[in-house]
Formats: C-alpha cells, sequence, structure tokens
C-alpha cells in the first residue's frame, strides 16, 4: 500500500483540511474592507464644497479599502495566503481609522476639519460661518469666544466604523499564530484605554 502524500504544494497558502474554515476570514476581510471603502466615497460626495482635505482623506481611504478587498478577494480565489506584512500594515491602518473616528467624534481636536448642517441648526442658533452654526446661548450669549460644537455621529459613520471593526477582527485572524496573540492582547488594551479615557471625561 503506497501511502498518501500530505505535503502541501509550495505555492498553495490555504490548506484544504480544517483550515478551509479560514478562507471566510479573508472573504470576511476583503467583503467589509471594501464595503467601507464604499461608505467612504459617499462621505467624501457629502464632504464636497466644505473641506477639501477631508474629501481628499476620503477619497484616499476609500481606494485603499477597496484595493484591500479586491487583493484580499483575489488571494482567496487564487488559493494563495495574504502576506502578512501587508495584512499587519492593514490591520494597524484600520485601527488608526478608527481611533480618528473616535477622536473626531469625542474631542474638539479635529474641529477644523468638521462639517455641520446648518440648516438642522437654524431651530437652536444663528448661522455664522458656512458650514458651522454660532449657538445663541452660553459663551457667546455673553460675548465671550464662540464654542465649537463637533460634528454629530451619523448612521453613515457608525456603519464605516461596524464595517471597519470586521475588518479589524478578520485581519487579526489572518495573522500567524505566534503574532496573533499579541495583536489581540494589543487591540484588547487599546480598547480598555479607551473606555477609561471616556470613564475619566476625557473622550465625551
Amino acid at each position: 500500500m503506497t501511502a498518501t502524500d500530505t505535503t502541501p504544494s509550495a505555492g498553495s497558502a490555504l490548506p484544504d483540511s480544517p483550515s478551509r474554515g479560514r478562507r471566510a476570514w479573508p472573504w470576511a476581510a476583503a467583503v467589509s474592507a471594501a464595503a467601507a471603502g464604499g461608505l467612504h466615497m459617499r462621505a467624501a460626495f457629502d464632504h464636497v464644497g466644505a473641506h477639501d482635505v477631508v474629501v481628499g482623506f476620503f477619497l484616499v481611504v476609500a481606494f485603499a479599502q477597496l484595493a484591500l478587498g479586491v487583493w484580499l478577494a483575489m488571494g482567496v480565489v487564487a488559493g494563495l495566503r495574504p502576506d502578512v506584512r501587508l495584512i499587519g500594515l492593514a490591520l494597524l491602518a484600520t485601527v488608526a481609522l478608527v481611533g480618528l473616528y473616535v477622536v473626531a467624534h469625542t474631542t474638539d481636536l479635529l474641529a477644523a476639519f468638521q462639517v455641520h448642517d446648518t440648516a438642522a441648526h437654524h431651530g437652536a442658533g444663528t448661522v455664522g460661518t458656512e458650514a458651522h452654526s454660532t449657538e445663541t446661548t452660553g459663551p457667546v450669549a455673553l460675548g465671550l469666544e464662540p464654542v465649537t460644537t463637533r460634528e454629530p455621529a451619523t448612521l453613515l459613520g457608525a456603519g464605516t466604523v461596524a464595517l471597519e471593526m470586521v475588518t479589524v477582527l478578520s485581519l487579526t485572524a489572518l495573522l500567524p499564530a505566534r503574532w496573533r496573540g499579541g495583536a489581540a492582547n494589543a487591540l484588547l488594551l487599546l480598547g480598555a484605554a479607551t473606555w477609561l479615557l471616556w470613564l475619566t471625561g476625557v473622550l465625551a
């Protein structure tokens, strides 16, 4: 009886045994990244005429996420394992995008680049500069410096972040075992630090 050769071929990166279930992770990362890229395209369209820098940023992010989705999908179809370095880079970039969203909606650090719907604020204040509203209560009514209002969270933004969280989870699962544990621990520590900052009022 001839023994069956179970040695994987040199060009294949996705084994055929129980690991075949791991094909779900590249697909999840590909679909979520591409979908988030599509939502960033919509966000760029919504900001046209307000801030060119913001529009350009959203477009760069959108094309990068779409490219990531296509690259991962092509890898699955070809049966090749994604390059670990690119997976790690994509993971760091996606985490940074989520962090940027949190900073933009919980602090005033990016207030200069935020766009507010002036029409929605007509009932609460008078329109000041374009794309911003001036409150008629509080420090403004006392003749002090206007208080910069934060851009409110929207369904589009929440959906984009949700998709990016799926991307983060999927990319983490695609890391080698020796890296996966460290990445997961780092993400948990980052999440705990975010909650701590929120509880202490730094993020509100």
